[in-house]
């Protein structure tokens, strides 16, 4: 295991409050069985953003992915568990802040998000209405055109909000940002 890697084979309904409470951004994995419904041996992975629960899926041997809930993961684990639950943790995404001291606002280099991807809400399992909504509502200001700061303006969220929205649909990969 690297250094980024650590073992939490102590439970995945422990491990989730956990990750949730330190906002972790990673991936946890193991091999899991005996999930109702679900014949054989599979490879669980739940992907986390900021602590969040984003996807659960399962891998066959053949490696072919399907989705699954938190639930039945959960359910499995503490039944026939606890599986041998290994987190990667994946590195915060680099901050969008334009700072400010660096060049006067006439010559900024403004960053600009462009998205990537489409933005899955049905995947942020566990996440409120509210949180689904702030991220819809930064996702569709993106238009490849407007800044962060443009943005920041545009949508009637705080700024903070627009901020860590933004940093979220970066680790979620739905977004880049580039330099104009």
């Amino acid at each position: 295991m690297g250094k980024d890697t650590f073992d939490a084979s102590a439970g995945l309904a422990f491990n989730l409050s956990l990750f949730e409470r330190y906002r972790k951004n990673g991936q946890l994995q193991a091999e899991v069985h005996h999930i109702p419904g679900i014949r054989g041996h599979y490879r669980a992975y739940v992907h986390l953003v900021e602590g969040k629960v984003v996807s659960c899926t399962i891998e066959d041997k053949k490696g072919e992915r399907q989705r699954i809930t938190q639930e039945a993961l959960i359910r499995a684990d503490t039944a026939r568990g606890p599986f041998e639950w290994k987190f990667m943790a994946v590195p915060a995404p680099p901050s969008t802040h334009p700072h400010a001291h660096i060049s006067k606002p006439s010559t900024h280099i403004a960053p600009v998000p462009r998205i990537v991807a489409p933005l899955d809400l049905t995947m942020l399992a566990g996440w409120t209405e509210q949180q689904k909504l702030w991220l819809s509502k930064v996702y569709q200001t993106i238009d490849g055109q407007r800044n962060i700061e443009h943005i920041k303006k545009r949508v009637s969220l705080p700024p903070n909000v627009v901020e860590e929205a933004l940093r979220i649909l970066l680790t979620l990969k739905v977004i880049v940002i580039v330099s104009h």
